[in-house]
């Protein structure tokens, strides 16, 4: 499943996959980036090859839950 998060300071994309993880994408030098950045650290791993952070299924919804907030 495929959602938008509109935030103040623009839009992030994730994608809910099927082994339970979220990928989370914004565009590269977007303004959302640095915010959306603190949230996912600690909580996501960065994948250079789809250029994409990916939060495991347990840190899932209050990632999402935090990044609406922005």
């Amino acid at each position: 499943m495929k959602d938008t998060i509109e935030t103040s300071l623009g839009k992030i994309w994730v994608t809910l996959l099927e082994n339970g993880e979220m990928r989370v994408w914004w565009p590269p030098n977007a303004r959302v980036g640095d915010a959306a950045a603190d949230v996912l650290r600690g909580r996501a791993r960065w994948d250079p090859q789809t250029y994409g952070w990916y939060v495991s299924a347990k840190h899932r919804d209050e990632v999402h839950d935090e990044l609406s907030k922005i």
